[in-house]
């Protein structure tokens, strides 16, 4: 079903146009006459009488059959051959009609041609007006029908799009849970109670957030650091001292809007190969930062080389969804420079300020 508002702007882009066409062929028809009219020693306002009545004829039914045509899903075929089995009759009355009006009216400019070029040269005065505005309703016609191929394709994409978007986040989601109860079965066979119960809070706190933000809406900055936060204390749980956190953030957060569950895999991976890897107590610097009209996250073991690349030929599934997923929200305005070497783990986020404005719906 077409959009209400669709629906209504196809109308009135329609009215435009077939008045615009009316009304100029009038204007034509009004020079034409005053010229030639006088030349014949005759009377030119009847003539203008006469020709301004049929126009509105025309201006009313074929603005009628053109508004009803125009709502019509048809093929350009057969909707060119409705019009012309419905302009047919309006033709063939309107020759009769100017006819009589000129013969009753106003004197017959053809009076010394026969009958029959008389009635040849009315048919044609009247048919070619009417062939005019078909040609600009097919044309008009064919427009809406590309502009509304485009607007599926543009929905389609958009779709596409969404359901992409989705299938990347759920995939994130599920390595995460894994690990995490892995965790609290581990604390429950030691017999680490308050750890477990600290853990299951975090754990409540983070699936909250999760559940809370379905559908790719951007949130604000806060509440996505608040998600990680929570993650990081599930880690803690996990870890203990062993894992030292360096949060480095600004005093005041910029107001920005951000995608959700956006960090957790940088955050996962940095967990995976700098603590999960590495025996010793190991520093995560977690820090925020604009710079350059960019907002730059950086989750990285203290002392990582930013430029050793990543060894491996292929990257962590959880990782490429990431890369992937900024790319379907920020296409060139957002970068993800991911290093792994033997100083550590090192992930930087960077995104342009304009693509997480606060005024983002």
């Amino acid at each position: 079903m077409i959009a209400a508002g669709t629906q209504q702007l196809r109308l009135v882009n329609f009215w435009y146009w077939h008045l615009l066409y009316w009304l100029s062929y009038l204007l034509v028809k009004y020079t034409h006459l005053a010229v030639l009219v006088p030349l014949q020693n005759e009377a030119t306002w009847p003539y203008l009488c006469i020709y301004s009545l049929l126009t509105l004829i025309n201006i009313l039914l074929t603005g009628l059959l053109g508004r009803h045509e125009l709502l019509q899903q048809r093929p350009l075929l057969q909707q060119l051959k409705r019009l012309l089995l419905a302009l047919l009759p309006l033709w063939l009355l309107l020759v009769p009609l100017r006819q009589y009006l000129i013969m009753q009216y106003a004197t017959d400019m053809a009076h010394d041609s026969g009958s029959p070029l008389k009635y040849f040269l009315a048919f044609s005065l009247v048919l070619l007006p009417l062939a005019g505005w078909l040609a600009v309703f097919m044309l008009i016609k064919t427009n809406q029908l590309h502009y509304a191929g485009v607007l599926q394709q543009q929905q389609l994409a958009k779709q596409a799009r969404q359901a992409r978007l989705k299938v990347l986040r759920y995939q994130l989601n599920p390595h995460f849970m894994f690990n995490t109860l892995n965790a609290l079965n581990a604390l429950i066979v030691q017999r680490s109670g308050q750890a477990a119960e600290q853990l299951i809070q975090h754990l409540s706190t983070y699936l909250r957030h999760s559940l809370k933000n379905q559908q790719d809406e951007f949130i604000p900055l806060q509440q996505e650091l608040d998600a990680l936060s929570a993650y990081m204390a599930i880690q803690q749980v996990r870890f203990g001292e062993r894992l030292q956190l360096c949060w480095q953030l600004p005093q005041q957060l910029p107001t920005l809007r951000f995608p959700p569950l956006l960090l957790q895999p940088l955050a996962e991976n940095a967990i995976q190969y700098s603590v999960a890897e590495i025996a010793g107590n190991i520093c995560l610097q977690i820090c925020l930062q604009l710079q350059d009209g960019y907002l730059q996250i950086i989750l990285a073991q203290q002392g990582a080389d930013a430029g050793a690349g990543w060894p491996d030929t292929q990257q962590p599934l959880n990782l490429i969804n990431l890369s992937e997923r900024l790319q379907l929200l920020f296409g060139n305005a957002a970068a993800l420079n991911l290093s792994h070497s033997t100083s550590g783990f090192y992930g930087r986020l960077r995104i342009a300020t304009e693509a997480l404005d606060d005024s983002r719906t």
